[in-house]
């Protein structure tokens, strides 16, 4: 007998009857196959105040995510839904987890070609059907079969309020055996309360698939490996809000997909009120560590797997942070002089144009000078009309984007290029992208220069990153 304990999970609440069979079913097989198991149970009742058959199905389910949720929770190495309704949506229900979601049904196709009688109707026989060897067929059941297993399903008067009650048994027997008698050699239950019965059937002789017993033997002696966590990204939002769209927005377009599912996770954790970063690091404001932490660990307790920051200026304070977290900040600045390196390696000469905050914080100039890349700001008068394309009353904030702005900012521009022979700009402020655009042959002074938005680099490298670790993850 190994030493490991393999730890099951049972929603006990979403079919408690069942629920109760398979766990005497799953020690049973233990216990014969020398297997060390511990079957964990969730408490959770399934909700019964639906009024319309679609809000109990959506109750159902619901209640199957928030069970196996739990059993991941409490470490399960695999969880059991017993319940035939859940199976057909089990895919959907396994993309929500990291657990693995045994099928009831996966037992049924190692079984060959078979002539297949359906017991009940709970889930449809095309679904069985889908289930089966390829080459099996569905016999087709007889209306007074059909009657007997709407009462055998029956809510109040059925198997599952009143067990299987000699006149119960007589019925399921007589049904089994008819559908024999049109050509079935196997019967697969379609119903929760037959499957737990399956048992009776085989005291008659009758060809049955037993589902939960079945399960239980492939949950024990063939434990399906843990799937990997698909990558989910946190973003700190309202810094500012603009700027958080921004970043979204080009994450969004930098991601290859197709359709919706081909996209990435990612939360926002939105806080506009977080003190202004510039005014702090310049000594005229409040400190936004406590709120920048305080979306960080949120995002955190969400289960991302790093966090992400749309404001250059505020990544002066994000070291502090990062000190307290389990997950990686992915930088923006070093997502920016990395794509520099990249294209023009040591021939690269570096502009800043950036808040006076981001500047004298040096977050830009200690990764450059880290990395071998010379590095150059504009001088006191150019830096004050950058500051104006921002901040000023026709700056980028105010709403403006072109004119005014547009003539400060390109002062900068000039002063960079004919000053230091700059080949590379970075448009070091959420804004300034929104007055020039992103190029890697902008044309300035008489020559053509990289112009780099520091947020789409940081996009491009989110995007890399988690389609790199849901490949890895088989997501």
């Amino acid at each position: 007998m190994s030493d490991k304990v393999l730890r099951i999970g049972v929603t006990a609440g979403v079919n408690p009857t069942a629920a109760a069979v398979m766990k005497a079913e799953l020690l049973g097989v233990a216990a014969r196959a020398g297997v060390r198991i511990e079957v964990i149970s969730t408490g959770e009742e399934l909700r019964q105040d639906a009024t319309d058959k679609k809000t109990m199905e959506a109750d159902r389910r619901i209640a199957a995510l928030r069970q196996t949720t739990a059993l991941q929770a409490m470490g399960c190495d695999e969880v059991i839904v017993p319940d035939v309704r859940i199976d057909p949506v089990r895919r959907e229900l396994q993309a929500e987890l990291e657990v693995p979601v045994v099928s009831i049904y996966d037992g049924l196709a190692a079984l060959g070609s078979r002539r297949i009688g359906v017991l009940g109707y709970a889930v449809s026989a095309d679904f069985v059907l889908s289930r089966a060897a390829e080459g099996s067929t569905v016999v087709l059941t007889p209306e007074a079969v059909m009657e007997s297993f709407s009462q055998l399903q029956n809510a109040e008067t059925g198997l599952r309020r009143q067990g299987m009650t000699a006149e119960h048994r007589e019925r399921f027997v007589a049904a089994a055996r008819a559908l024999v008698a049109a050509g079935a050699d196997l019967l697969v239950p379609a119903c929760t309360q037959m499957a737990r019965f399956a048992n009776v059937l085989k005291e008659e002789g009758l060809p049955v698939l037993d589902i939960l017993a079945d399960t239980a033997v492939r949950a024990v002696t063939k434990p399906l490996a843990r799937l990997g966590k698909p990558f989910k990204v946190g973003l700190i939002g309202g810094l500012g809000p603009a700027a958080t769209v921004d970043l979204y927005d080009k994450i969004v377009k930098a991601t290859p997909a197709k359709t919706d599912q081909e996209h990435i996770k990612l939360v926002v954790e939105q806080n506009p009120q977080t003190p202004d970063r510039t005014a702090c690091l310049l000594g005229q404001g409040d400190d936004p560590t406590f709120a920048l932490y305080g979306m960080a660990m949120k995002l955190e307790a969400d289960d991302c797997d790093a966090v992400i920051v749309p404001c250059n200026t505020a990544h002066a304070f994000m070291p502090y942070v990062e000190r307290h977290l389990s997950i990686p900040c992915i930088n923006m600045q070093k997502a920016a002089l990395e794509e520099i390196q990249a294209k023009l390696g040591k021939e690269a000469r570096i502009g800043l144009l950036a808040t006076r905050g981001t500047v004298q914080s040096r977050i830009y100039a200690e990764k450059a000078e880290a990395m071998g890349l010379p590095m150059f700001v504009p001088d006191e008068e150019r830096q004050d009309r950058v500051m104006a394309a921002i901040y000023g009353p026709e700056g980028a904030r105010a709403g403006f984007t072109d004119g005014v702005c547009r003539d400060d900012l390109m002062s900068g521009v000039e002063y960079l290029v004919r000053t230091y022979d700059c080949n590379c700009l970075i448009l070091g402020c959420t804004e300034l992208p929104l007055i020039l655009d992103e190029s890697d042959a902008f044309p300035v002074a008489g020559k053509s220069v990289m112009m780099i938005d520091p947020t789409a680099a940081l996009a491009r490298k989110v995007v890399k990153i988690a389609l790199e670790k849901n490949k890895a993850a088989g997501r």
